[in-house]
């Protein structure tokens, strides 16, 4: 498997302007990761396309791979008018993405409006996705769906959506602490949905997420046990990237750099 970064692991360097996308690729590469996964606040919003394509030129020359690029998107908004922009916004990120070499888009559902339907809105994100898929099947784009958002958030949910949506570009990114909020402080019982969840979620798997944050003295992760999830991987032949995800803001260089010796040790 491909150790990767998120940039959003950065998030607090690129909000003080300590570092800009062009930056973080020389990070990645001095930590020794394989790549890196775009947070798409991160890319220039008035040119899309040229950055990320001058992102992924430099990636090359370095000799890193790029995940995804996360799509942000929200597709159970309750006006038809948003939603509409939401898709297209999706249908431009494919095309753009397609066009820098990029075939892989972290992707989500949306997120629960009070008072409202959960039932509507379920429909409302499929629909939403029926109209995106021809778009991504065309430019060979693999939309990844994360377990992130309030809307279709567990595992059964999400697999009752690509029935619905019914497209092999339609695949899955399984952050697995993201299946039991709070995970760092939950029970060893309550942990455990972590790893059920993920084995369901894991069949259809093209890209992979990992939070980071605490470690022991030993250097293994807090409140997760990282090598149970990758065999859960590994027992569906997944070989793709790994993407680390720190959810601590303060110094994401030293806490990346626990979380890609942990995976190396276990990688072997």
């Amino acid at each position: 498997m491909d150790i990767s970064i998120s940039s959003w692991s950065y998030r607090e360097w690129f909000n003080d302007g300590k570092c800009d996308l062009m930056s973080f690729l020389d990070e990645v590469k001095r930590q020794g990761a394989d790549g890196l996964e775009i947070f798409p606040r991160h890319v220039d919003q008035d040119d899309v396309g040229g950055h990320l394509k001058r992102v992924a030129q430099k990636a090359g020359e370095l000799g890193l791979s790029i995940a995804s690029v996360i799509a942000g998107n929200d597709f159970a908004r309750p006006l038809a008018e948003e939603r509409a922009t939401q898709v297209t916004r999706m249908k431009d990120w494919i095309a753009h993405s397609a066009a820098a070499g990029i075939h892989r888009m972290n992707v989500f559902t949306g997120y629960h409006t009070s008072g409202d339907d959960p039932v509507m809105e379920a429909y409302r994100v499929v629909d939403s996705y029926r109209e995106v898929m021809p778009v991504a099947e065309d430019y060979n784009v693999v939309l990844c769906m994360e377990n992130h958002s309030t809307v279709l958030h567990d595992a059964d949910g999400l697999l009752w959506l690509f029935h619905q949506v019914g497209s092999d570009n339609l695949r899955s990114n399984p952050d697995p602490t993201n299946f039991v909020p709070e995970f760092r402080v939950r029970s060893q019982r309550a942990r455990e949905m972590i790893y059920a969840e993920t084995e369901k979620f894991a069949p259809h798997m093209a890209n992979g997420h990992l939070k980071i944050g605490e470690f022991t003295d030993e250097g293994d992760a807090v409140g997760v046990d990282v090598a149970r999830l990758l065999d859960i991987f590994q027992s569906v032949g997944y070989d793709g990237h790994i993407v680390l995800e720190c959810y601590v803001a303060d110094n994401p260089d030293e806490t990346c750099a626990k979380g890609i010796a942990l995976l190396r040790r276990l990688l072997g």
